[in-house]
Formats: structure tokens, sequence, C-alpha cells
């Protein structure tokens, strides 16, 4: 069991430790003043230094805080004390679909449909209403509760973030924080305005890894799965692992994974109608992709 922090948060009794990452932290506590259970994410130091990191923080911290949807963990407060930045959390008292990859390796068609429908309704909602962009979505950012509902969390919590590349390969100072395995191209090339089809990317990289049990670029470190996101490198066609998987899937699956955003679904509106045509059997909508032009290879 690790450590408790050695300071105090204000109304909070950390408890243990439910996760770490790269950027946070994420603990068990009592919110002391309601005496419930909550989850508090807290950054690491060296993302709270910044002065437009603090703003950008304030600022996502509020439009998260609005946010009500089922489909959504919902963020109670979010607060500085002492330079420890930290949001509080709805503890949700389940497991991920990244803890379910690592029991199982992979998940079935039907279900991957339905986690699909799932975030793209919370999402839409999301999007729709406060223009959130997630930018963080993978397996250990779906959660599932104890009766079954899967809920999206971090919304809007990476976007928050800058990050200072190393000055010495000359790039640029500001970069959008995802994981290398599932990240859109246009995080990677730092685009400043971000939208729902950069998510959109993110999610099809996810289902190529619940349905087939691999990472998009798997077998690579994470320069390497980065520059495969941004080159002419496309993942292996998902029924060369899972042969019984549906052609209208894999060309949902590859018209989500478009290097070029304008070739994706252009919001989760017309990420959900694709989806109703899968589950019919049908075809999604086309996109007219260039050669080579998704991160997924078709064989036929």
């Amino acid at each position: 069991m690790s450590e408790l922090p050695d300071y105090q948060l204000p109304n909070l009794e950390l408890r243990r430790l439910l996760g770490r990452g790269g950027m946070a932290s994420v603990w068990l506590a009592r919110q002391i003043s309601l005496d419930r259970e909550v989850a508090v994410k807290i950054l690491s130091p060296e993302f709270a230094t910044d002065e437009e990191d603090v703003r950008r923080f304030r600022r996502e911290a509020q439009m998260a805080a609005q946010l009500k949807h089922p489909g959504l963990v919902e963020v109670y407060d979010a607060n500085v004390v002492n330079g420890i930045y930290y949001f509080v959390m709805e503890f949700v008292n389940g497991y991920t679909m990244g803890d379910l990859l690592r029991r199982k390796r992979t998940v079935t068609l039907e279900d991957v449909l339905i986690i699909a429908e799932s975030v793209s309704v919370a999402m839409h909602y999301a999007w729709s209403q406060f223009k959130m962009v997630h930018c963080d979505i993978k397996p250990d950012n779906l959660m599932v509760d104890a009766d079954g509902s899967l809920k999206v969390t971090d919304l809007g919590l990476c976007r928050s973030l800058t990050h200072n590349r190393d000055a010495e390969h000359g790039h640029g100072a500001d970069e959008v924080f995802g994981t290398p395995a599932y990240m859109s191209p246009e995080q990677i090339y730092g685009t400043e305005e971000l939208d729902a089809r950069s998510d959109i990317y993110e999610l099809g990289a996810t289902l190529y890894h619940l349905v087939t049990g691999r990472m998009l670029f798997s077998g690579k470190d994470n320069d390497a799965m980065i520059r495969c996101h941004v080159g002419e490198d496309q993942a292996e066609d998902p029924r060369l692992y899972v042969p019984e998987l549906p052609l209208c899937f894999v060309l949902l699956l590859e018209k989500m994974l478009a290097k070029d955003r304008n070739h994706r679904p252009s919001d989760w509106k017309r990420l959900l109608e694709d989806l109703a045509r899968v589950r019919k059997g049908m075809p999604p909508w086309p996109a007219l992709l260039p050669p080579k032009g998704s991160s997924l290879r078709r064989d036929s």
C-alpha cells in the first residue's frame, strides 16, 4: 500500500491510492462535510508551475464541474492548496475497461458497440453543450460502475495542461497531453483548436484495442507510436486477429481513424448515426480516404 501524502487537503481524508499515471495520482478519500467517498485526482507538481497551466486548469475545472450526465464521472470541486492542484470527483466503485482487457484480453463486438454508443452519447452531451474535448479517451478512462453502466472519466482535465518539449529538439512550447497509443494526429501536431473529431479518433483506437486485444501500433515504443499516427503507417486489419468481424465495423474503424480529421465523422451525432447503421449490418456513410489515409489498413 502506498504511503499517504505528507500534506492535508481541506475537507478531505485521503485513504488509499487508486492509481498513478504520468500526470497525476488518484486517491480514494472521505469528503468529511458530507461523509461520502470521493475520488481525488492530484496533479503532479511538475504540471503546476506554469501560469498558463494554472489559468487553463481553473477554466477547465469550472467547465468540467458543470457537466451533469450519467455517462460522465462528475467533478464536485477543484482547488489549489499550497501549490497542490486537485479535483474532487465522483467515486465509481467498479473497474475500468483497461482492467477488463488485462483480465480477459479482448471484448466481444456486441459489448464494443455498446461501449462505443455509451461514450458517444456522453461525449455528444459534453461537446454540444460545452464544446468540451477529452483528449485522453482510452480503456483506462472508461469505467464500469457496480450497476454495469459505463462512465467516461477525466473529461476536460487533460485539455487544461501544457507541456514544454525539450528545447533542443526545436519543437513548439505547447502540447496537448494524451496517451501515445491513442492520440490523434492533430494532438501530436499541437493543433490549437481541437474538436470532437480528435476524441473520435481516440475512441477508434480504443475500440481497436478492445476488440483485438492489441493497441493500434502494438510492439512499438511511445516515440514510434507517435510517428505512426502522423505518418503513413497503418495498423493491421482487425480481422487478422478476429476473422469474424463484419466488414461494416472495420469500415467504421477505418473512418474513425482517418489521419485527416476532415475524413472522420464530423461530430458525435454523425458517429452515432454510423453506429446505428453498423448495428443493422450496414456500412457507415462513406469516407473518401486517400491511399494510406487511415491509421487502419483494411485488406478488402
